[in-house]
């Protein structure tokens, strides 16, 4: 009897904190809503959901339906949530205590609202350094998730990256799963057939898992993407399609970790997915990269290349930009002053103004948006009023 591939599906939901109304709305009218009113007539469909809290709390407050189905799938048993830091910081840019602290705070939120405790982690912007590990796991996270390309810039072949394997930092271990470059260029781009093909080619050894774990944007907010997705039928056609083949059985990561072996041990280095690597590096060293890269040809690239030949890190965006270092700077100083301030509200600032959204750009502006980096200034400066014992003024 052939062994059934495991579909391991998850979405990542996050807006950044305060962000203009109509863009939350638009999301929620374009995506997040139709998504879930479409998952919400297959309970069967296992598949996993990490949201920032912000987001949560707005769509908690202002979008009741949205909420409801939700919170109908987590009770179903088709949702398994992971956790992150509260507020969505890039973990490995603020300080420990506030890694552990802001991770417990969207656990326990999850558990307060859908009454589970979660033990996977969404690894905000895939950027990964192994020093993380001991306060994710203080913070009781058992896996986590991140690229393949993390792996193959480790040196392991993209054909072995059909299940977790473990890592450890001073003896604390970790599962690290590996979401698919293939499944997350095919889903939701290619017809549904060629998409469902692309799950089940992870098939090679027993008890494969196909790996996807990528923005929720993509199923709606994404140019073009609304039409494709739910006018056209794209997701419903999927899950009814993943439904009916009985090659596939959908699952949460929870799961499968349980009870699967892990696929080995595995070291990985600094970095965070390929095209992040490449936005870190200034400007002429970008271009000497796309050039390298064009010089070896795609194939070559895919097949090699892509080992070997890799940007920046994540940090360098601090190095990069003076605006960021500057912000980070202050929100590094703010954590070192919270032990001399016992008070909620200061704490609650910190946390918000360690968003990681005003500290980097890619494709949709970032660090370049002044409305971000205005966002984050407000809550340094909050918190230093509380810290001063001064009055708001911004």
């Amino acid at each position: 009897m052939k062994n059934k591939t495991q579909l391991l599906f998850g979405i990542h939901m996050h807006q950044p904190i305060d962000n203009f109304d109509w863009v939350i709305e638009h999301g929620v009218e374009v995506c997040y809503g139709p998504f879930f009113e479409v998952m919400s007539k297959y309970p069967e469909f296992k598949f996993s959901v990490h949201c920032s809290g912000w987001l949560m709390e707005q769509i908690q407050k202002k979008h009741p339906k949205v909420y409801a189905n939700i919170k109908k799938l987590s009770d179903a048993g088709s949702i398994e949530f992971f956790s992150a830091g509260y507020y969505e910081p890039i973990l490995s840019a603020i300080p420990s205590k506030n890694r552990v602290t802001q991770i417990d705070m969207l656990s326990k939120s999850i558990q307060n609202e859908f009454s589970q405790t979660p033990k996977g982690l969404w690894l905000t912007e895939r950027v990964w350094e192994s020093a993380l590990i001991p306060d994710i796991a203080k913070a009781g996270i058992k896996y986590t998730v991140m690229d393949d390309y993390h792996f193959q810039c480790a040196g392991f072949d993209e054909n072995i990256l059909d299940g977790y394997f473990t890592t450890e930092e001073g003896g604390v271990t970790m599962g690290l799963f590996p979401i698919s470059k293939k499944l997350r260029y095919a889903i939701p781009f290619l017809n549904v057939a060629s998409a469902v093909e692309a799950v089940k080619s992870f098939d090679a050894k027993e008890n494969s898992a196909a790996i996807i774990f990528d923005d929720a944007e993509k199923f709606g907010m994404w140019p073009g993407t609304y039409e494709w997705v739910y006018e056209k039928g794209w997701l419903e056609s999927f899950v009814q399609a993943v439904l009916a083949d009985e090659d596939i059985q959908t699952q949460h990561f929870g799961k499968y970790y349980e009870k699967e072996k892990t696929r080995g041990i595995a070291y990985l280095p600094n970095v965070s997915y390929y095209e992040m690597g490449e936005w870190s590096l200034r400007a002429d060293d970008a271009l000497s990269l796309e050039t390298f890269k064009a010089e070896m040809g795609e194939k070559r690239y895919e097949e090699e290349g892509v080992k070997f030949l890799k940007g920046g890190i994540w940090k360098n965006f601090l190095v990069k930009y003076e605006e960021s270092n500057r912000i980070h700077k202050r929100t590094l100083e703010l954590s070192k002053a919270s032990k001399e301030v016992s008070k909620a509200k200061f704490d609650t600032a910190l946390y918000k103004s360690q968003a990681n959204d005003s500290l980097w750009h890619g494709v949709f502006g970032g660090l370049y948006l002044p409305n971000l980096r205005d966002n984050v200034y407000t809550y340094i400066i909050e918190a230093e009023n509380v810290r001063y014992g001064k009055k708001m003024l911004l």
